[in-house]
């Protein structure tokens, strides 16, 4: 049965308890509640009585059943297909969860020529020492020239900050995307006036860096995801309202929580190893932390 004709049916056996619309309409609500009640009372006999309990697939068809119902009535009150319901938890949920996400990984600068494309695999060194009494990191080339500024860690406390480009690394490797990379690598796509504006200009690199910075500190009060292999959805969603207005847009919650765990786990290794070899390669879509030296 389609969702439509199941729909037009239900709404058949809608009843008015009360002469008052507004009570009527909340009754459907304190009955899914209800119902969601006696699938979990199925749950209960099926733990109690295991394979005793023969009626459980039958029961628990029922009382689903119950409340789709329920479901239905509200959606038909509100003029809400269930069509409409259905298809969009499924692109929803496609987008928080689905794995096959290398259909959805495009790299943005491919049409572009060889000097304005990130390279697609290349190593960086991040490199602490000390200066003025305060610690400080530098990140070189794999040819050993620098890669931006020194950065320190711009807090009253060492928590860690100044490696935190390794964010924006990942940001290439599992996204294909980074303003603040692209302009510390020479690789803004100025051959085309629109992209070098709004895709690679300053408010893009804004944005990443309020990405970047908005997900850091989530991530301290989640021990900076270092026992999680997962990111929270308000979260993500959060991230997608951020980037909305700019090419990555496209990149699904599933790839942003892979990138955000991934960088994750090599920011962590920087900060026990205080630095290291790391690569980064957009054709694998990895990120590998490949040791101190």
């Amino acid at each position: 049965m389609k969702f439509e004709d199941y729909q037009q049916s239900a709404s058949q056996t809608i009843q008015q308890y009360i002469n008052d619309d507004r009570i009527n309409e909340f009754i459907p609500f304190l009955g899914i509640i209800g119902e969601a009640g006696s699938v979990l009372t199925e749950l209960k006999k099926k733990l109690r009585d295991g394979d005793g309990y023969g009626a459980f697939n039958e029961k628990l068809k029922e009382e689903l059943g119950d409340v789709l119902w329920y479901i239905s009535t509200i959606a038909t009150q509100h003029q809400i297909s269930l069509e409409e319901i259905a298809a969009k938890n499924i692109r929803k949920i496609t987008d928080r969860f689905s794995d096959g996400n290398t259909e959805n990984f495009y790299i943005y600068d491919e049409a572009f020529a060889s000097n304005e494309q990130f390279p697609r695999e290349f190593e960086v060194r991040f490199v602490p020492f000390i200066e003025d009494g305060k610690n400080k990191m530098k990140i070189l080339h794999s040819d050993g020239s620098p890669i931006g500024d020194p950065l320190t860690d711009n807090a009253h406390e060492d928590d860690g900050y100044r490696f935190h480009d390794i964010f924006h690394f990942g940001y290439v490797a599992y996204l294909g995307w980074s303003p603040v990379i692209r302009k510390l690598l020479g690789l803004k796509r100025k051959s085309t006036a629109t992209i070098d504006e709004v895709e690679d200009g300053a408010r893009a690199a804004i944005t990443e860096e309020l990405v970047t910075l908005y997900i850091y500190n989530h991530a301290q009060n989640h021990r900076l995801f270092k026992y999680s292999d997962r990111v929270d959805t308000d979260v993500l969603n959060t991230v997608q309202k951020l980037v909305s207005k700019i090419e990555v847009k496209n990149c699904t919650a599933k790839q942003w929580e892979v990138c955000i765990i991934s960088s994750y786990k090599v920011f962590d290794e920087l900060m026990k190893n205080d630095g290291g070899r790391v690569l980064i390669s957009i054709k694998n879509r990895k990120m590998l932390y490949l040791g101190k030296n």
